[in-house]
Protein backbone atom coordinates (compact mmCIF):
# COMPACT_ATOMS: atom_id res chain seq x y z
CA UNK A 1 0.00 0.00 0.00
CA UNK A 2 2.64 2.45 0.86
CA UNK A 3 4.34 1.38 -2.75
CA UNK A 4 1.50 3.16 -4.22
CA UNK A 5 0.37 5.75 -2.38
CA UNK A 6 4.53 6.79 -3.23
CA UNK A 7 4.38 6.24 -6.50
CA UNK A 8 1.06 8.27 -6.96
CA UNK A 9 2.57 11.08 -4.96
CA UNK A 10 5.66 10.44 -7.76
CA UNK A 11 3.41 10.88 -10.98
CA UNK A 12 1.56 13.87 -9.29
CA UNK A 13 4.38 15.82 -8.83
CA UNK A 14 6.14 15.17 -12.20
CA UNK A 15 2.58 15.99 -13.73
CA UNK A 16 2.38 19.01 -12.28
CA UNK A 17 6.29 20.03 -12.80
CA UNK A 18 5.52 18.84 -16.93
CA UNK A 19 1.87 20.97 -16.85
CA UNK A 20 4.11 24.11 -15.34
CA UNK A 21 6.83 24.31 -18.33
CA UNK A 22 8.97 21.48 -17.53
CA UNK A 23 12.72 22.56 -17.94
CA UNK A 24 11.88 25.07 -19.98
CA UNK A 25 9.86 27.46 -17.10
CA UNK A 26 10.78 30.96 -17.15
CA UNK A 27 8.82 33.24 -14.45
CA UNK A 28 7.47 36.06 -15.61
CA UNK A 29 9.03 39.52 -14.60
CA UNK A 30 7.74 41.42 -11.97
CA UNK A 31 6.70 44.74 -12.75
CA UNK A 32 7.91 47.00 -9.93
CA UNK A 33 5.92 50.55 -10.15
CA UNK A 34 7.17 53.67 -8.36
CA UNK A 35 5.47 55.02 -5.36
CA UNK A 36 3.63 58.18 -5.76
CA UNK A 37 5.71 61.10 -3.44
CA UNK A 38 3.89 62.22 -0.14
CA UNK A 39 2.96 65.19 -0.02
CA UNK A 40 2.21 67.11 3.37
CA UNK A 41 -1.71 66.77 3.25
CA UNK A 42 -4.02 69.30 5.65
CA UNK A 43 -4.71 67.58 9.44
CA UNK A 44 -8.56 66.01 9.22
CA UNK A 45 -11.01 68.45 10.74
CA UNK A 46 -13.49 66.11 13.33
CA UNK A 47 -17.05 67.52 13.42
CA UNK A 48 -19.32 65.99 16.21
CA UNK A 49 -22.73 65.54 15.27
CA UNK A 50 -25.64 65.37 18.02
CA UNK A 51 -29.01 63.85 17.10
CA UNK A 52 -31.95 65.77 19.01
CA UNK A 53 -33.50 63.71 21.60
CA UNK A 54 -36.61 61.84 21.68
CA UNK A 55 -39.69 63.56 23.90
CA UNK A 56 -40.63 61.18 26.93
CA UNK A 57 -43.46 59.07 26.14
CA UNK A 58 -45.95 58.43 28.71
CA UNK A 59 -46.76 54.48 29.65
CA UNK A 60 -50.32 53.71 30.14
CA UNK A 61 -50.92 52.79 34.41
CA UNK A 62 -51.32 48.85 34.68
CA UNK A 63 -54.49 48.39 37.33
CA UNK A 64 -53.68 45.54 39.91
CA UNK A 65 -56.92 43.76 41.18
CA UNK A 66 -56.64 41.38 43.74
CA UNK A 67 -59.34 38.25 43.95
CA UNK A 68 -59.76 35.85 46.83
CA UNK A 69 -60.89 32.21 46.91
CA UNK A 70 -62.03 30.05 49.90
CA UNK A 71 -63.60 26.47 49.27
CA UNK A 72 -66.32 25.29 51.21
CA UNK A 73 -65.94 21.72 52.91
CA UNK A 74 -68.58 20.00 52.24
CA UNK A 75 -68.56 16.41 53.95
CA UNK A 76 -70.12 13.16 52.66
CA UNK A 77 -71.75 10.42 54.90
CA UNK A 78 -70.26 7.33 53.94
CA UNK A 79 -73.06 4.69 52.94
CA UNK A 80 -73.09 1.90 55.99
CA UNK A 81 -72.26 -1.54 54.74
CA UNK A 82 -74.73 -4.14 54.32
CA UNK A 83 -74.00 -7.58 56.02
CA UNK A 84 -75.85 -10.26 54.94
CA UNK A 85 -76.20 -13.34 56.77
CA UNK A 86 -74.67 -16.43 54.17
CA UNK A 87 -74.69 -19.86 55.59
CA UNK A 88 -72.80 -22.64 53.40
CA UNK A 89 -74.20 -25.18 51.96
CA UNK A 90 -71.60 -27.59 52.69
CA UNK A 91 -68.23 -27.42 54.70
CA UNK A 92 -66.41 -29.27 52.25
CA UNK A 93 -64.38 -26.86 49.91
CA UNK A 94 -62.10 -27.45 47.09
CA UNK A 95 -59.12 -25.82 45.67
CA UNK A 96 -58.57 -25.86 42.29
CA UNK A 97 -55.03 -24.63 41.05
CA UNK A 98 -55.00 -23.26 37.97
CA UNK A 99 -53.27 -25.34 35.27
CA UNK A 100 -49.90 -25.09 34.84
CA UNK A 101 -49.21 -23.36 31.40
CA UNK A 102 -46.32 -25.05 30.42
CA UNK A 103 -43.62 -23.05 27.93
CA UNK A 104 -40.25 -23.82 26.53
CA UNK A 105 -36.92 -22.71 25.47
CA UNK A 106 -36.84 -21.60 21.82
CA UNK A 107 -33.48 -21.06 21.89
CA UNK A 108 -30.57 -23.12 20.82
CA UNK A 109 -28.47 -23.38 24.44
CA UNK A 110 -29.95 -20.16 26.62
CA UNK A 111 -28.43 -19.41 29.94
CA UNK A 112 -30.56 -19.36 32.89
CA UNK A 113 -29.71 -16.35 35.54
CA UNK A 114 -29.75 -15.82 38.98
CA UNK A 115 -31.22 -12.41 37.89
CA UNK A 116 -33.13 -10.32 35.37
CA UNK A 117 -30.10 -8.94 33.41
CA UNK A 118 -27.27 -9.95 31.92
CA UNK A 119 -24.71 -8.80 34.64
CA UNK A 120 -26.19 -11.73 37.06
CA UNK A 121 -24.18 -14.90 37.01
CA UNK A 122 -25.37 -18.01 34.86
CA UNK A 123 -26.66 -20.64 37.11
CA UNK A 124 -27.29 -23.29 34.12
CA UNK A 125 -27.46 -23.49 30.43
CA UNK A 126 -30.98 -24.58 28.68
CA UNK A 127 -31.38 -26.51 25.80
CA UNK A 128 -33.70 -25.90 22.91
CA UNK A 129 -37.04 -27.94 24.60
CA UNK A 130 -36.44 -27.47 28.10
CA UNK A 131 -39.81 -27.13 29.58
CA UNK A 132 -40.40 -24.78 32.08
CA UNK A 133 -43.22 -22.85 34.09
CA UNK A 134 -43.56 -18.86 34.10
CA UNK A 135 -43.61 -17.61 37.92
CA UNK A 136 -43.45 -13.71 37.15
CA UNK A 137 -42.26 -11.48 34.35
CA UNK A 138 -40.96 -8.29 34.85
CA UNK A 139 -41.58 -4.77 32.56
CA UNK A 140 -38.05 -5.14 30.80
CA UNK A 141 -38.59 -8.57 29.23
CA UNK A 142 -36.98 -11.20 31.71
CA UNK A 143 -38.96 -14.00 33.03
CA UNK A 144 -38.64 -15.56 36.39
CA UNK A 145 -39.05 -19.64 34.99
CA UNK A 146 -39.06 -22.68 37.54
CA UNK A 147 -37.79 -25.67 35.56
CA UNK A 148 -40.54 -28.82 35.27
CA UNK A 149 -37.36 -31.06 35.62
CA UNK A 150 -35.60 -29.97 37.98
CA UNK A 151 -37.49 -27.65 39.97
CA UNK A 152 -34.60 -24.64 39.81
CA UNK A 153 -36.08 -21.31 39.84
CA UNK A 154 -33.56 -18.11 37.61
CA UNK A 155 -34.56 -15.67 35.33
CA UNK A 156 -34.38 -15.92 31.25
CA UNK A 157 -35.55 -13.42 28.35
CA UNK A 158 -39.30 -13.56 27.52
CA UNK A 159 -38.18 -13.86 24.28
CA UNK A 160 -36.47 -16.76 24.34
CA UNK A 161 -39.52 -18.93 25.73
CA UNK A 162 -42.76 -20.39 23.48
CA UNK A 163 -45.43 -21.53 25.00
CA UNK A 164 -46.05 -25.23 24.67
Amino acid sequence: MSKFIITTCLLLFWAFYEMSGGADFEPLERKVVAKAPVTDLPEPTVVVAQAPRPAPIAAPVAEITTASYTPELVIIPAPEPVVEDVTLASAETTVVEDPLIIHQVAGEWVNMRDGPSTSFSVLDTLPRGTKAEILEVNGDGWAQIRLIDSGKTGWMAERLLSAG
